[in-house]
């Protein structure tokens, strides 16, 4: 079936994709990078997420936390031109350009393609998301490809989806968004004082924003689906996943409240990537959801 692509899907690694699905639906998965102690580990090849959490629940000095870089463009590059060799098009799409050099380093290298080539066609997006917001993008355009959707069809839906997504994240503490430069200092001392459990969301601007807070991870689980209620209103029926940071019973607690109100018609649990464990911690537990008949339904071997 891949031979009648009409186009290949490409993402990283921030995407949280699990790897039987992206192998199943024909993705292109570029690892990001992690730079720990004088050496660069390639995501999920080199380096797993469960290394990175124990390092990071050893290290009480925040200035030897681990640094995240994105694919550099030579790496979009190759990729884009075996694709194009193959005959297919390409639609790259990536996590927020607001916390992320990726997309720029994707379109930069498709600004050099299209130089060399004129007639490549290949399409970038910022996904405007993160984690599995930008995973179920992907996917809705992966399984568009195998339906033989054309670009256009594709990306229309697929921001359809991005209009419908809704994110939420919790720990028991801001300190790994705060040393990455993704809040603000106070805001941390505020909540790390007061014993807050913050609620993150992302807006639709792709901007990290403090949707809520709690006092303890029960509340917390609590006001996630007050707020999925007023999200969604009357759409009952969703996709969903969930996503942790060696936090995985965490993930079944939140789980049940959701299940109290949402009928769940798909569900991905995956692990925080590496990547983005380094900013959010060990401890993170995060849902993403969209409402299910905006789902392609598609078999898959």
């Amino acid at each position: 079936m891949e031979k009648d692509l009409k186009f290949k899907v490409v993402t990283d690694s921030t995407a949280d994709i699990p790897e039987e699905i992206s192998k199943a639906l024909g993705i292109e998965v570029i690892p990001y990078y992690i730079h720990l102690e004088g050496r660069s580990f390639k995501e999920s090849i080199e380096i797993t997420p469960e290394e990175v959490w124990s390092y990071l629940e050893k290290t009480e000095d925040l200035s030897k936390l681990p640094k995240t870089a994105c694919p550099g463009v030579g790496e979009y590059y190759e990729t884009f031109k075996k694709i194009l060799e193959e005959g297919k098009r390409v639609l790259s799409i990536h996590m927020t350009s607001w916390g992320s050099g990726a997309f720029q380093s994707a379109n930069t290298a498709k600004q050099i393609i299209k130089e060399e080539e004129p007639e490549a066609e290949i399409e970038v997006l910022d996904s405007k998301s993160v984690s599995l917001g930008t995973g179920f993008m992907v996917i809705e355009a992966a399984k568009a490809s195998l339906k033989g959707w054309d670009l256009k069809k594709t990306i229309e839906h697929i921001n359809e989806v991005r209009s419908n997504l809704f994110h939420a994240f919790t720990n028991d503490t801001l300190k790994f968004l705060a040393a990455g430069g993704r809040i603000g200092k106070a805001k941390y001392l505020l909540a790390e004082m007061l014993k807050i459990n913050p609620i993150i969301s992302v807006d639709h601007d792709g901007v990290l924003v403090a949707l809520d807070k709690a006092i303890g991870r029960v509340k917390a689980y609590q006001k996630i689906v007050s707020h999925m209620n007023n999200f969604f209103k009357d759409k009952k029926f969703l996709n969903i996943g969930f996503l942790h940071a060696s936090a995985e019973e965490e993930v079944k607690k939140l789980k049940e409240e959701i299940s109290k109100v949402f009928e769940i018609k798909n569900i991905i649990v995956n692990k925080l990537s590496a990547a983005l464990s380094v900013h959010a911690g060990p401890g993170t537990v995060g849902v993403i959801a969209y409402p299910s008949n905006l789902s392609i339904d598609i078999e898959t071997k």
